[in-house]
Formats: structure tokens, sequence, C-alpha cells
């Protein structure tokens, strides 16, 4: 169904291409400020799946279907500066890695040639991914069981979902179509690294040896590290 949404999107813009008859040449600019909404994939690979057997996602991508919007103040013919903002509201599930919904921000710069029709670009943009639901880790109690091998020590680790925001850097490229002079449709394709912060998380419950005590949750660390993830957009954009 995703992919079948995505198709659709690609057919849209493509028929706005062909029903434009008025392009942009390459004098200057009526007007410096775009506007945009699109339509966002990520191709965003399970954190977890290389470094940890207690994920309940297999390892691979998960592919995460968004929207949101942008705006460009074009500095020169060749140069502006982007903000831009996507949500993506599938909730994921899985608590042993950053999970629910997330929202993702990025401000850099767009460089390139334009031309006729169409502009070829490259893109550079520091910023963030906040996810909604993040296991953290808030501290341990001890906790003291009588067992037939005498008094038993415990510390047990505590735990609680929260939102959590790591930084991102998106670096890819930019084909953008004029249809008229007031429109621009426009097709993202880059990568969106994402710096992943420690991550401490419970891995289930475990049995202290030889007291037939259960049911005590266990600690499990990750360090941080770096993901590269896929990421494509389509959307069409507003001179004003």
């Amino acid at each position: 169904m995703r992919r079948s949404f995505l198709y659709a999107v690609v057919f849209a813009l493509a028929s706005l291409l062909l029903t434009g008859n008025e392009a942009l040449a390459q004098e200057e600019y009526a007007t410096r400020y775009e506007l945009g909404l699109q339509f966002s994939q990520l191709a965003r690979l399970n954190p977890e799946s290389q470094t940890s057997r207690f994920s309940l996602l297999p390892p691979g991508r998960e592919n995460d279907p968004g929207f949101g919007g942008r705006f460009t103040y074009n500095l020169r013919h060749n140069l502006a500066f982007e903000a831009e903002v996507n949500s993506f509201p599938r909730e994921l599930r899985d608590i042993r890695m950053p999970a629910g919904r997330f929202l993702q921000g990025q401000f850099g710069v767009k460089a390139g040639k334009r031309f006729k029709r169409f502009g070829l670009f490259g893109k550079l943009r520091p910023g963030f991914i906040r996810f909604t639901k993040v296991s953290q880790f808030t501290g341990s109690h001890e906790v003291v069981r009588n067992t037939p091998i005498g008094e038993v020590h415990i510390q047990v680790p505590e735990f609680r979902l929260d939102e959590e925001t790591y930084s991102s850097v998106d670096l890819g490229g930019v084909m953008e179509f004029y249809p008229s002079r007031r429109i621009v449709v426009r097709l993202d394709l880059g990568d969106t690294i994402i710096r992943y912060g420690a991550f401490q998380d419970p891995i289930g419950d475990i049995c202290a040896i030889g007291s037939g005590l259960c049911g005590i949750p266990s600690l499990f660390e990750r360090p941080p590290e770096t993901k590269h993830n896929l990421q494509f957009s389509a959307g069409v954009a507003f001179r004003f």
C-alpha cells in the first residue's frame, strides 16, 4: 500500500510537469522565497539489529513513510538556505530500540546549477531526529529476599519511556523541475546520517542462580553508534 501511494505521488508530480507551459529562465527570481509540502520515506536501519539478539525486530531496514514542509530562501541563483521538518506518524512498537513516532528537522544549504526547465543541486543539512518512546535507565534499587540459601541482596535496574533527540545530517542530491515561474517540483534522494547515543534497556527476566528467584530484569547497554539511512522525498513548492 505504501509503494502504491509513492507511485501515485510520483505520477501526480510528472503530470504537473507535463501540464506546465511557462518555463523558468536563468534570469533573477521574481521572488526569493519558496514554501513547499512533501511526502518523505526514510529507510531506517534497526539500530540494534547488528548488536543485540534481544530486539523484537529482525535485522534489516524499517521503511517509515511521513510528510512535512520546507522553507527555502534563495541567497543567489545557485545557492539557497533551507529549513525542513518531517513528521513520521507510524507507531513503532519495539521499545528495545528508539520507537514510537518521530520528528525530523534539517537546516542547511543547497548549491548547484539551475537550467531553463530544471535544476541539479547537492545539499548538506545538519539537524535532529526526535523519537517519542526511548527506554531510559534511571537508576536501580536494592531488593532483599529470604531464600533457602539465605538472605539475597539484588540490585534491580529501573527504566522509563521518554522522548529522546539524536543529531542527524542530511547529505544528498536534489532535482528540481520548473513547470511555471511560481511552481517548483522537487525530488530529493540522500543519506540521512543519525548519531544514536548510548542506549540502556531491560532485556527480560533472569533468575538468580541457586536462589529460586526469578523475574529480575537485566540491563543491556549499547554504546553510541552512527547509522546511515536512505531517504527519498517528493514535493511541490510555491514561490512568493
